[in-house]
């Protein structure tokens, strides 16, 4: 299946995680060097899966792989992050992404627990909530906000509305085009705490 819109928003987030990934180059940023790295290349291969017609299903099980990444690692970097920039207890810090990899393991071991992964991300969210009023990082705050809003809001499809669009607009698309907006925010949330 094509879907050419589909593979347009990919590219926009590609080029919105390229371009947060270029305000990286810190040493003291790096998860979230991983963060928009991971981003960038879901979305290249989006692209890839979405707007090949020939040949975008023979990637599919590597797109879903590093959509599955996306999910479970693109928030807890950045909280990371935000954590070790703001001088908190290092393994604390780790905690947040280091706890990703029970889920990643269940996945790939496929035993596909969702509750589990919500929770973990809830979890991600809270903290970076706490994190950002506790240092006063407005930034932060909207990074927890368009998290939510998009993984636990747009992804889930709460909602109501037919399963896969809003408004004849995919639910991929409006997906990716939210992830631009946390991709923006999870940069400047990261760099107002260096």
């Amino acid at each position: 299946m094509v879907r050419y819109s589909t593979a347009l928003s990919h590219i926009i987030l590609a080029g919105t995680a390229f371009y947060c990934l270029k305000f990286t180059n810190k040493s003291n940023l790096q998860f979230a060097r991983l963060s928009f790295g991971i981003l960038g290349v879901n979305s290249v291969l989006g692209v890839w899966r979405w707007g090949n017609p020939s040949y975008g299903h023979k990637i599919e099980k590597l797109y879903r792989l590093t959509s599955i990444l996306q999910d479970l690692l693109a928030l807890p970097l950045i909280v990371t992050n935000i954590w070790l920039n703001y001088h908190y207890s290092l393994e604390l810090a780790y905690a947040h992404t280091l706890v990703a990899l029970f889920p990643l393991l269940a996945y790939l071991y496929n035993t596909r627990n969702i509750d589990v992964v919500d929770g973990f991300l809830a979890a991600n969210c809270i903290s970076l909530g706490l994190i950002s009023l506790t240092n006063q990082n407005h930034y932060g705050l909207t990074t927890m906000v368009s998290f939510t809003l998009n993984y636990f809001f747009i992804k889930r499809d709460v909602m109501g509305y037919l399963p896969g669009s809003y408004y004849d607009v995919p639910t991929q698309d409006l997906y990716n085009y939210s992830m631009c907006f946390f991709a923006y925010f999870a940069l400047k949330a990261v760099s107002d705490c260096i």
